[in-house]
């Protein structure tokens, strides 16, 4: 393979969703540069993967990747770029903070790496700050608490720099060793300011130290509001399985422990394909004080899902026998960690897990509980129907008002409550098995998600309902045409054919032509094979009006397609092309659209010394042109003035207009995309 096509291979690989298949392919790039004998190019691959596995929950090759990018790296300081060092001393915190996790992986060889980011970073002349904190850690894991106190104290007192973990992650892992120490109410003190930060992995995680420490503060509903907030961003992230662990315990000691099955059953098969053993005994240990609490209940013969089996299937077993077999993963994963070890920490770490009392009889998740005194007013009646039906063993009716309820809330001024509240619906008539409240239910989470900027929870929902096998094919389309709005370039312009292709089915033409025209529009931002094909079929059906359409509105969305294909053709450099587009839009009967057409037009007229022609446009333009639109064609015709040698008329016109410098250049007439949508 030349170097090109490796960089393709890679390039392709790296665009893949993450998981299993894309470190497979990663591996194929890396391998495939190794057999060509490209070193350098072997260490980039190596070297940009390595974020890859460790945030795709594949510590093993990272290990692997890092081990030979860093011996290249030592034979040859110049095979990467100028940033090469300080990525590879970066890459040493993930790599020696996850070997613990693996206890066939000896503990010696985890300090060896220790010592050696540890010179390392003397010698490049950095702080220690993220060697003490990888140190305490270590130690917390080993169970030798005055080495974790000590590396804890070195690290609260180092200096902070490039090369110390996030201001988000370092307040988090100090709640997490404070609470360990049963100081939660100074883990609280230290992490919540921090509570709404943001990386890589926060802040979910830290709200979930918080959602503890309040819990044994006493501070229950803002553990319940941490709870809520957080898990709604770790349910699909196999990366969250141990902190998934810590809201198992909060739901076991708050007198959910029905909620906590749920929980449970959802994320039982992650097991399955989760390399790390540590993060297993952090989500099994707290699973089975779950299953204890349910069989305190009298539940221990009630059916659940187990684990998922080779043939792919879940078996139905019991929650006795299900803890049974759970308590002896975690005896058998905490003594193999003891083993390598050398203490008995780990197991009594779980036994403590698997046994914990509960701090609280029942606490209200329910966000129609514990939110504030208004939002209980108004919607007081609801909240009785759905206590009454449940004390009435009526789930379905319960199920039902609690979809009232979320309807009642959709416009809440917090986020949170309406979130919570649809979610809280969902979950209630997906228990209920009633089919069409849920679709509804998911429409208005779907719509919540996508207006709150939740983009991947919006595409999970919207997946569930688009597999409805209920769904019309216009509603089908409808909904990749709001979906679209999520993705941009390639991504966007594939989803916006999708629902054309449903409009076409089911008879909508001019639906069909408003979304073949916003694939257009997107393909304008990535090289998308079908885009010639697409613009056919839109002018195709452009040009021939189902006999039941609106003439005007026909009209107005057959000139947006010409100018959405005008910009289309001027990104590609195509200006004869796009001129005559444009000149074509300017023909509709819709004045906004005449209006954004001459603009376009007026420019580009003034781009290649056409002043007459461009003044002439614009003045046309302007009849129906919408307010922004109607300065840009003056703008024009002030610049056109100058060009033809009047000077005093366009500084007249400016004046009248009060036109600013800055409208006077060609370079503002910037398109915007979500003009074509709401067209």
């Amino acid at each position: 393979m030349s170097e090109q096509q490796l960089r393709e291979a890679f390039a392709a690989a790296q665009a893949m969703p993450e998981g299993p298949a894309q470190h497979l392919a990663l591996d194929g790039a890396i391998r495939a540069a190794d057999a060509a004998g490209e070193a350098k190019l072997a260490f980039e691959f190596r070297h940009e993967s390595i974020e890859k596995f460790v945030f795709g929950g594949d510590d093993r090759r990272a290990f692997l990747a890092f081990s030979l990018s860093l011996a290249a790296y030592d034979r040859d300081p110049e095979i990467g770029g100028s940033h090469t060092e300080h990525s590879i001393l970066w890459q040493f915190k993930w790599i020696v903070n996850a070997l613990p996790e693996f206890p066939d992986v000896p503990l010696d060889r985890t300090y060896a790496v220790l010592d050696d980011m540890r010179a390392r970073y003397l010698r490049g002349g950095h702080s220690l700050h993220a060697v003490h904190q990888a140190r305490w850690q270590i130690a917390l894991h080993t169970g030798d608490l005055d080495q974790a106190a000590a590396s804890y104290h070195d690290m609260v007192t180092a200096k902070r720099d490039s090369l110390a973990n996030c201001a988000v992650c370092v307040p988090s892992a100090q709640a997490w060793y404070l609470m360990t120490l049963d100081r939660h109410a100074d883990a609280i003190e230290v992490a919540k300011p921090f509570a709404d930060s943001w990386c890589r992995t926060q802040p979910e995680r830290i709200r979930t130290n918080l959602m503890l420490a309040h819990l044994h503060t006493g501070g229950h509903r803002k553990a319940a509001e941490l709870h809520r907030a957080a898990y709604r961003v770790m349910r699909t992230d196999r990366l969250h399985l141990p902190a998934l662990g810590t809201h198992l315990t909060f739901l076991a000691r708050s007198g959910n422990q029905a909620r906590g099955l749920e929980l449970l059953e959802r994320h039982l098969p992650w097991l399955d394909g989760t390399p790390s053993p540590h993060d297993v005994l952090a989500f099994t240990a707290p699973a089975v004080l779950v299953l204890t609490r349910l069989a305190d209940d009298g539940h221990g013969g009630s059916p659940v899902q187990g684990r998922t089996s080779p043939d792919g299937r879940r078996a139905v077993t019991t929650v006795d026998a299900l803890r049974a077999e759970l308590t002896a993963l975690v005896e058998d994963l905490s003594a193999r960690f003891d083993a390598r070890n050398g203490t008995t920490f780990q197991s009594e770490l779980a036994r403590q897990r698997m046994t914990a009392p509960p701090l609280v009889d029942s606490l209200p998740l329910s966000v129609l509980d514990t939110a504030g005194r208004r939002t209980r007013n108004r919607i007081a009646q609801v909240q009785e129907r759905i206590a009454a039906h449940t004390a009435a063993g009526d789930p379905a009716a319960a199920a039902l008002a609690r979809l009232d309820a979320a309807v009642l809330l959709r416009g809440h001024s917090d986020r949170e409550t309406r979130f919570g509240a649809a979610e809280e619906a969902v979950l209630a008539l997906e228990r209920a098995g009633l089919a069409e409240p849920l679709f509804r239910a998911r429409e208005l989470l779907w719509q919540l998600y996508r207006d709150g900027g939740q983009g991947d929870q919006a595409v999970a929902v919207l997946d569930l309902l688009l597999d409805e096998p209920s769904l019309t094919t216009a509603r089908r389309g409808q909904l990749l045409d709001e979906s679209a709005r999520l993705f941009w370039g390639a991504d966007r312009a594939g989803r916006s054919l999708l629902a054309a292709d449903q409009h076409l089915a089911a008879g909508d033409r001019l639906a069909e032509l408003r979304s073949l025209t916003d694939a257009v529009a997107s393909a304008r931002h990535a090289v998308w094979a079908p885009a010639e094909q697409v613009l056919a079929r839109a002018d195709a059906l452009a040009a021939e009006p189902p006999a039941d359409a609106d003439p005007a509105v026909w009209d107005s969305a057959r000139g947006r397609m010409h100018l959405v294909v005008a910009w289309w053709y001027d990104s590609e450099d195509r200006d004869d092309e796009a001129l005559a587009r444009a000149e074509l839009a300017e023909q509709c009967l819709d004045g906004v659209v005449r209006g954004e057409a001459a603009v376009f037009a007026g420019w580009r007229l003034l781009r290649r010394d056409r002043p007459v022609e461009a003044a002439q446009h614009a003045r046309r333009g302007l009849d129906g042109a919408d307010e922004s639109d109607t300065r840009q064609l003056h703008a024009v015709i002030a610049v056109s003035l100058r060009a033809q040698g009047d000077p005093v008329a366009a500084d007249a016109l400016i004046a009248e207009h009060g036109l600013q410098p800055w409208e006077l250049d060609d370079d503002n007439d910037d398109y915007d995309d979500e003009e074509d949508e709401d067209a």
